[in-house]
C-alpha cells in the first residue's frame, strides 16, 4: 500500500501521532543529532547528514536500564514500564540492526523480555536513504540505503513529498488517513531508490570473509591491524549491533542495572583468577571484526555489521573497518 504525504502535512501528522504514543525523531544538538522524544514536531530533523552519532538501538537497549528494583522485600520488574512509541526517521541500517540484534534477544528459549517489550510497542517509520554518504558501506553487508526489512513504514523523499510504503497493520495505524499515491508518484519512488543505490560502490566484497578471518586467526594480520588502535570502545558504543553487557546490583538504590560493556576494553575479558584471554589490543581488535564478520555469520548466517559507516566517522585516529576487511581479503602469510 503506498500513501502520499506532503512535506508540508507532515507536521500536523506528528502531532496526531503525539496524542497516542511517544514520538521519536532526531533532534539536532550542537553539530549532530540523537533520537530523543518530541515536544514539539519542529523539533524533528529529517535532513541529517549521515547517521544520527548515537545509534537508535539505545531505545531498545539503553545503555543504563534497571532491570528491576527491590522493594519491601518484593522485586518490581521494570519491563512492563514502556508504552506505546513511533520512531520517525530511522534510516535502514538501523532498522537492519534490529533485525540482528532479535536473533540474539528473541531465540528460541532465551527471550529477552526488556528487549521483546520495546519491539513490541514500537512503530517504525523509516526514512531512506537517496543520497548515502561517503561513510556508508551498507551495500557491501547484504542491505541498501533503501531496506525495507523490519520496516513498519517506508517514507521515499520525491521532493516536496513523501511516498509512504505502508508494510504492515502498524504502519496503516498511522498512515491510512492519508491519500493513495498515484502511479506515477510510486514510479517516481522507484526511480528515487534505483539512483541512491546506483550511487554506492561497494568498498570490499564479503563472499567468503568469514573462512578468510578464520584462517587468519593466528596470523601476523592482526598485531598490524591494531597498531594504531587506542581500545577506547568509540567503534562499539557507536556501533547499532554492538549488545555486549553488564550487570551490576546497586545497593543504594536497591536496583540492579543492565549497561552497556564492550570487548575493547582491557576489563572486559579478565577472569576472577586475574587471567584475561585477551591480553592485548591485538586480541581484542581480532575480536571485534571476527565478531562481526565470522562468529556472528557463524551463529545467525548473517554478516553482524549493517555498513552504517558510524565506527568510520568518529575513530579518532581514523581505522576504517572497511579498510581492514580489503586488507584481510588480500592477506597473504609470508
Amino acid at each position: 500500500m503506498y500513501k502520499i504525504l506532503s512535506k508540508a502535512d507532515l507536521p500536523r501528522l506528528i502531532e496526531k501521532w503525539m496524542e497516542q504514543a511517544t514520538v521519536y525523531a532526531p533532534v539536532r544538538q550542537g553539530d549532530f543529532t540523537k533520537f530523543e522524544p518530541l515536544n514539539d514536531p519542529a523539533q524533528a530533523d529529517l535532513y541529517y547528514a549521515a547517521n544520527t552519532r548515537y545509534p537508535p538501538k539505545a531505545l531498545f537497549l539503553p545503555q543504563s536500564e534497571v532491570m528491576f528494583r527491590a522493594k519491601n522485600g518484593e522485586l518490581e520488574s521494570t519491563e512492563d514500564e514502556v508504552s506505546s512509541r513511533v520512531i520517525l526517521g530511522i534510516h535502514s541500517c538501523d532498522t537492519r540492526a534490529l533485525q540482528l540484534l532479535d536473533g540474539v534477544f528473541l531465540t528460541g528459549d532465551y527471550q529477552d523480555p526488556y528487549w521483546a517489550k520495546k519491539r513490541e510497542q514500537t512503530t517504525l517509520v523509516v526514512l531512506g536513504c537517496a543520497d548515502p554518504c561517503e561513510t556508508c558501506f551498507c551495500t557491501s553487508v547484504g542491505s541498501g540505503p533503501f531496506d525495507k526489512r523490519g520496516a513498519d513504514v517506508m517514507l521515499i523523499d520525491v521532493g516536496d513529498e513523501y511516498v509512504a510504503d505502508v508494510r504492515n497493520k502498524k504502519g496503516q495505524a498511522l498512515f491510512d488517513p492519508l491519500p493513495d499515491a498515484s502511479q506515477e508518484q510510486v514510479d517516481t519512488s522507484r526511480r528515487v531508490q534505483a539512483a541512491a543505490a546506483a550511487k554506492m560502490k561497494k568498498p570490499f566484497e564479503s563472499e567468503g570473509i568469514k573462512d578468510k578471518l578464520y584462517s587468519l586467526f593466528d596470523s601476523d594480520f592482526w598485531p598490524k591491524v591494531q597498531q594504531s588502535c587506542l581500545g577506547c570502545g568509540v567503534c562499539t558504543y557507536l556501533c547499532p549491533t554492538c549488545h555486549c553487557f553488564d550487570i551490576v546490583d546497586e545497593a543504594q538504590r536497591s536496583e540492579r542495572v543492565r549497561n552497556w560493556d564492550t570487548c575493547m576494553f582491557r576489563i572486559y575479558s579478565q577472569e576472577a583468577s586475574g587471567h584475561n584471554p585477551r591480553p592485548t589490543n591485538t586480541e581484542r581488535v581480532r575480536q571485534r571484526i571476527m565478531h562481526k564478520y565470522a562468529y556472528f555469520v557463524e551463529l545467525y548466517d548473517e554478516i553482524g555489521c549493517t555498513g552504517c559507516g558510524r565506527c568510520v566517522r568518529y575513530c579518532p585516529v581514523d581505522l576504517d573497518i572497511r579498510q581492514i576487511i580489503r586488507s584481510a581479503q588480500a592477506w597473504e602469510e609470508s
